[in-house]
């Protein structure tokens, strides 16, 4: 009885003396319904609300950060269901549409921060990114994230300098090749893979006074490619401005293939109450990658033209041309923009590098309706869209609408 006694109280003792060196322990969580639906092409699904033709899921998240002394850490741990709705209301989950379990619980995010010499701050572990070509999404019911190291240094004023090594991601089931096509599904269980071959390296500077901002990247993804990024913008008699280059250089297993190059303007204002953009890019017509995001294989892109849909697989493609104009506003407490988006691709899908989407038109137009409502502590958002395209049989099995609703509440 002795040695139970005394054992509790030196188990007591540890985790009193744990508690008390953790400091500024935070914890937040989401829980998020997240569900679309769409009446494209023919057949079964050509209802907005036909389970055949929905996806959703039911995401709760819970996230704690804390340091002990000089040491950080954050860990983010997700669990996601379809809650017994497929084959009802929906037919599938959005993060894995190639399991079957309906669910699962995984970490998103483990990491420790550390403080070392000259204003730098070491990031290792799990983490979500945001680099214009490499990134995390958030448009899907979880984001992906990345096993990756990044150094933060501040030693100078209105400057940041970053280096990161970037490993892995949970976004994608392979790595980019020449024959992959692109993935729109985000990994569960905390499976990761491959995608960077060797790794990923990238060198990154920001620059930010009174008058404008101006941010440099550049990549070098071992065996895939080289690639760089430049934005710069500031605000001239209330309209923000905005400008990008870009160049993508593949390598490895895409040696000698054309380098794909891109361009963009963004300017926006606010007149009478709303808030009023537009935005050009073009990317080059020859090129192997596209200018988006290879953690999910160019799904998205950083581009200013890029819609819901009329995304990286549209704008971002070598011999894109894109426009889009939106208009934003808040009327009884609810949030309304709409926006009209305008791809032209000269290749008409027949580039042959990377997607190698063959036979696949990319012009084509989308129509955004975005609403947002807070009703209570709960989030409230809901996208209508319209899609058309120019080629006729693009237009019978991929144009029409989709419905997209998500609630949620953050804690």
């Amino acid at each position: 009885m002795k040695k139970i006694i005394l054992s509790a109280v030196v188990a007591s003792m540890a985790l009193t003396t744990t508690a008390s060196a953790l400091e500024d322990i935070k914890v937040n969580g989401q829980a998020k319904l997240w569900y679309e639906n769409n009446n494209k092409g023919s057949g079964a699904g050509t209802s907005l609300f036909d389970s055949e033709g929905g996806t959703g899921e039911v995401v709760f998240k819970l996230g704690v950060t804390g340091k002990q002394g000089n040491v950080g850490f954050g860990a983010t741990v997700y669990q996601t269901s379809t809650f017994g709705l497929e084959n009802n209301l929906v037919s599938g989950v959005r993060t894995d549409t190639t399991t079957t379990t309906f669910g699962e619980m995984y970490t998103g995010e483990m990491y420790i921060t550390i403080p070392t010499v000259a204003s730098t701050t070491l990031k290792i572990g799990k983490q979500e990114l945001q680099t214009p070509l490499a990134y995390t999404e958030k448009w899907n019911a979880t984001p992906n994230t990345f096993n990756a190291a990044v150094a933060i240094n501040k030693s100078f004023e209105n400057l940041t300098l970053v280096g990161a090594y970037v490993g892995q991601t949970n976004a994608q089931s392979t790595a980019l090749t020449a024959t992959t096509t692109a993935s729109v599904n985000h990994k569960t269980a905390g499976e990761v893979d491959n995608a960077f071959y060797d790794g990923a390296f990238a060198a990154v500077a920001h620059y930010k006074n009174n008058s404008f901002a101006v941010n440099g990247y550049y990549y070098n993804v071992q065996a895939v490619a080289d690639a760089g990024w430049l934005d710069a913008s500031t605000t001239i008699a209330g309209v923000k401005a905005s400008v990008i280059a870009a160049k993508v250089s593949p390598k490895g297993v895409a040696e000698g293939q054309d380098d794909t190059t891109a361009y963009a303007i963004s300017a926006g204002t606010k007149v009478a109450g709303v808030n009023l953009s537009a935005a050009y890019s073009t990317v080059s017509d020859k090129g192997y990658f596209a200018v988006g995001n290879t953690a999910t294989k160019f799904k998205k892109t950083k581009l200013p033209t890029a819609g819901v849909y009329t995304d990286g697989l549209y704008v971002a493609q070598p011999g894109s041309d894109a426009f889009k104009i939106k208009a934003a506003t808040k009327l009884a407490g609810t949030g309304i923009a709409l926006q009209y988006i305008d791809n032209d691709n000269n290749a008409n899908g027949g580039n042959t590098g990377y997607n190698g989407y063959t036979s696949v038109s990319r012009d084509t137009q989308e129509i955004d309706l975005i609403l947002s409502k807070k009703l209570g502590d709960v989030n409230m958002k809901a996208i209508l869209l319209d899609r058309s395209f120019d080629d006729a049989a693009t237009d019978a099995s991929t144009g029409g609408q989709h419905l997209r609703i998500i609630a949620s509440v953050d804690f």
